[in-house]
Formats: C-alpha cells, structure tokens, sequence
C-alpha cells in the first residue's frame, strides 16, 4: 500500500524537523547563532488516470493522481538579527545590520556574527575560543609621523601592541576663537561748560592710541584726544583741537600735552585754543595730569566728569610644541587700538566704524618670538594689526608701517628656534573666528596641531569599527578598523562549527569594506550580539512536528491493519 510509504517520508521529514528544532533550542544562548527552519514539498505523484480535454458534447476530465508522500524542501538559515546583550568589554563587539566579522586560521577565511574577542599575548586581536584572527586595516604611519587608515589596502590580521606610541609633533597651525571686547580702551566722554555770559558748551572727548612709533604693549600708552564742541551757540558747533595724553599701565594718566582747553568767544567768533584770549570770553577745561582721566570746568570743579577706561590689553595662552615633543607655554596678546577707516596711505584714526587690534606673541622662558608671513618669511615687525568690521567680523590682516595699515608683508604666524637642538617652529595664526563685539573678552587658542610623544594607554572601538587609541600625551588617534564582509546570499553560508560560516557556491563572493558603507551595518561596541532562536516558536514547531509524527504513524498502523484484514480474507474457510 501507497499509504505506508507516504506515512515513512512523513515519519523521515518530521525526525528531520526535531533535528533542527533541538539544534536551534541547543544554541539558544550561542552567541551569534543563526536559527534554521525546515521546509517540505510533496513527493513524487502517481497518475492513475491522465486529464482529458472537452470533446464534443462531454466536458473535460482532471488527471487523477496519489500523491507518494513528503519530502524536505530546504533547510534555511534565518539569517534575522538576534538581540544585542551589553558586556562593557572593549574587544566585544555586535553587528547591527547586515555583514559578517572576518576570521582567519591561518589557511582560510571564514565569516562569522559573533563578536566575541580577545587580544593574544602578541595582541592580535583572535576570535575567542578558536583563536582564529580577525582580519581588517592597520593603521600606517607616514612620513610626516600621521597614522591614517588605507581601507583600500588588503586585509590583514589587526595587532594593538601596548608598547604603541604617538610620535611627537612640532606646531604648525594654531586657530584662534572667541570675542575681544570691542569697548575697551578709553570710553568718549562729554562735558558740559558754562561761559560768564551765560552759553553753554557741551564738548566731547574721542581718544586713539597714537600710532607713530608706538608700541601698544608698552607699561606706558600715548592715546591721541580730541575736544570738539557737539553743542552751543550758533558758531560753535564743529570747533575742535587736538593733543595727546600718556598713561601708565594701570590707565593712570602721567602726562598731558597741554594743561586746559579754553572755548574763547571774540564777538560771536568762537575757537578752541590751549591759551585763552585776553579779550575773549569764554570757558575753561582743566586737562587731567594725573590720576584718574578726568575733566572739570575751570571755575566749577564740582562739574567734572571721568572717562570710563577698561584695559584694552587682552592677553590669552596655550601650549605649543616643537619637533622633539618638548611643550612651550605662548601667550598672544591683543590691544585695543580704536576705530580706524580706509589703509595704505588713507588710514585715519579714530573715525569711521571698523576697529583695529594689535596683537603680538611670547613664549614664558623667553625665548625670542618673531612674527612671519603666509609664506613663513620674516616681517621684521613686532606686532600685526586685525581689523574687524561694524559687525565685529575679521575683514584682515595688517601691519603698522609709519601709522598707516598695509598687508604688504603682514603677520600671519610666528616662529622661534628652540634650544634644545630641535627644528625652527613655524606656526600660523588663524583668527578668522576671533569676534570683536561689546562684551567681555573670551578669545581663547581653540586648536593646536602639535603634541608630545605619548604612549598607548587604552582603546575602544567605535560604530564604524575604528580602533581608537588613547595616549599618554592626552590624544586619541586611530590604529586600525575591523573589516566587515557582506554576501548577496548570506543563507547560502556553509555553517562549520565554532559559529563560524564559509563560502559556497550559492553564496556569492564576499564584499569586504568598512561598516555603515555598501549595505554593511555598523558596530555596537562592548556588546554581543544574541542568538535570534524564539523559544516559543520553537517549542510550538516541536508540538506540531509531535503531532505531524503521531499521524504519520498511526497512517502506518492502519495501513498494516487493513493489510492484516486481506491477509485473513485467504484464510477464511
């Protein structure tokens, strides 16, 4: 009978299904594991009777057919992500996506999803448990003393040494950031005077820093002022004069170039002179000679009114390198030097809405600093001049030629020969990102390209399976990057044991790259990807394959039975 045959296939096809069933719920906790499933077809089937077409007045006949019983169709690979199980070691490593870690024996390479890694007493970082290594980029070093990843290099077994260390690098590029207070500096002031006729005159007070010969990080400033009368009788108004007065380095004043100012009147001719006419009348201001930056009127020394002054110095530092690593303390210093317009031969100071700064640079031990151009040669000046626009931004670089601004030769870094026997530093200045508004000073060296020589001290990995060193010397640089390899029938993997896949025929071959590139998922590091069995998927397959194989064999009983009743039909008298 037929039906023995068919239930033998069942009974063959469901052993086969708790095969796979035990194997998954086995790996349940295997790390990386990929559950499997069976899938059947029907067999072979008899034709008792073949279909017939409609002929005539007769419809058409099916093809009668029985069925031989099962057969297994496939057995899959699940190849679904399992879930991700946190273990805070740094070599461990889960893939979030598609892709498959590479492993090698020595011979060959195999594919796998567990992560689960270690370093050898080589520091290779292996597979744990088969010691197989696992297979990326190494970082090169080059000429220059830089680590970069060629990802476009063969793969190669990826070795973290302890010993590894970050070679030292001289500065050459610092960049500058923050704000300088556009507001420092002597504040301009008015005062109010009152003639014995009785006209009032208010005079204002604008300074600049005096820029022939001038050395705005002397102790002692010379600032440029000027009066002029902005309010009074018809005549008045527009008359100015000019002097200049010294300052300490604590904004004291020193010296004035003349002692008052007097408003002198001649019959509705009105001038602003250091002398007063004998015939004039008019006002007096007393100039400050020391102390605070203050004026007064002459006959009334209860009406005086003080400068506001902030120091217009602002000074910011930052530790630089030379070729050897050794560490040198530089301080840039910005000084305040007021508004200026045009440059070249037409620069006046103290007018328009752009603001100009001097700045210089220093080391603490003293070693001499000099200023340099873009193209690193000397300018033979000890400061450069930054000027900013009415919206505080950068607009250039300068230098002091005579009180008027040029950019011929202007400074854009600096350089100083160490004692130590190491190379001439040579270092440009960024201040791009430098702001001058109203407001407190915060400019600040944001970044410096040099470091010591330092020596590993930890890594991690991140999600694009960068190898990330920390060294000594307080920098991070990269020293390899795990591979990743992905396959357009990851199913068609042969499983080899130890978690562990190899190509096959149906496979395709592996596309090896970088993680988050090419369809390649990316890393979560210090974590282990789980095995994606569904217990409860599994132990409700294994009560339907149960059930299958109960059937299957109770379709044998019956067959035997019914044959057992032929059997006796021959005996039966």
């Amino acid at each position: 009978m037929r039906a023995l045959y068919s239930g033998i296939s069942g009974l063959e096809g469901m052993q086969t299904e708790m095969d796979v069933i035990g194997n998954n719920i086995a790996n349940s906790n295997t790390v990386g594991f990929k559950a499997s499933r069976v899938t059947f077809s029907t067999a072979l089937s008899q034709l008792l009777s073949a279909a017939r077409s409609p002929q005539g007045n007769l419809g058409g006949v099916n093809p009668t057919q029985v069925g031989l019983g099962t057969q297994i169709a496939s057995i899959d690979q699940l190849m679904t992500q399992g879930s991700f199980q946190n273990t805070g070691k740094s070599t461990d490593l889960a893939i979030q996506g598609d892709g498959f870690f590479i492993v090698n024996n020595g011979s060959g390479n195999y594919y796998t999803r567990a992560g689960n890694f270690s370093l050898d007493q080589n520091g290779t970082l292996v597979q744990a448990g088969t010691g197989y290594e696992v297979l990326g980029w190494e970082s090169t070093v080059s000429s220059t003393g830089q680590r970069y990843v060629d990802t476009n290099a063969p793969i190669a077994p990826i070795q973290i040494s302890a010993n590894t260390t970050m070679n030292a690098k001289a500065t050459s590029q610092m960049i500058v950031g923050g704000n300088i207070d556009s507001s420092s500096g002597i504040q301009p002031t008015t005062i109010t005077v009152t003639d014995n006729s009785g006209n009032q005159y208010t005079v204002q007070f604008t300074f600049s820093p005096q820029t022939n010969n001038f050395n705005p990080f002397s102790t002692s400033r010379v600032y440029n002022w000027t009066a002029t009368i902005v309010s009074g009788p018809a005549g008045s108004v527009g008359k100015s004069i000019s002097g200049s007065i010294a300052l300490d380095q604590y904004g004291n004043v020193t010296k004035d170039s003349a002692k008052n100012i007097y408003i002198n009147n001649s019959n509705g001719t009105y001038s602003l002179s250091t002398t007063s006419a004998s015939t004039a009348s008019g006002a007096a201001i007393t100039l400050p000679t020391s102390g605070p930056i203050s004026f007064a009127e002459s006959d009334n020394t209860a009406n005086t009114v003080t400068a506001g002054y902030t120091n217009p110095v602002y000074t910011t530092s930052t530790q630089i390198y030379d070729s050897l690593g050794n560490p040198y303390t530089i301080y840039i210093d910005f000084t305040n030097l007021g508004t200026v317009s045009g440059s070249g031969t037409s620069t006046t100071w103290g007018t328009g809405t752009n603001t100009a700064w001097a700045w210089d640079a220093r080391l603490a031990n003293g070693t001499p600093v000099n200023l340099i151009t873009s193209s690193g040669s000397a300018t033979g000046t000890n400061f450069g001049v930054l000027e900013f626009n009415s919206s505080g931004r950068m607009v250039g670089n300068f230098v002091l030629n005579n009180g008027q601004l040029t950019n011929v030769n202007a400074p854009t870094g600096i350089s100083f020969t160490p004692s130590d026997g190491a190379a001439t530093v040579k270092s440009q200045i960024d201040f791009t990102a430098v702001t001058d508004m109203a407001g407190s000073s915060s400019a600040a060296i944001t970044q410096q390209n040099g470091n010591a020589q330092g020596t590993l001290q930890s890594f991690a990995i991140n999600q694009n399976g960068q190898i990330i060193g920390t060294f000594s010397n307080g920098l991070t640089d990269t020293l390899g990057q795990v591979a990743l390899a992905n396959f357009n029938n990851p199913a068609g993997l042969n499983a080899v044991g130890n978690s562990l896949y190899s190509e096959s025929a149906n496979s395709g071959v592996p596309q090896i790259g970088t993680a988050g590139t090419g369809g390649r998922g990316t890393f979560i590091p210090g974590a282990l990807e789980m095995s994606n069995v569904d217990l409860a998927q599994e132990f409700t397959n294994m009560i339907i394959a149960e059930r299958s194989f109960d059937a299957n064999a109770r379709v044998i009983t019956t067959a035997d039975a019914m044959l057992s009743q032929l059997d006796n039909l021959k005996q039966t008298p």
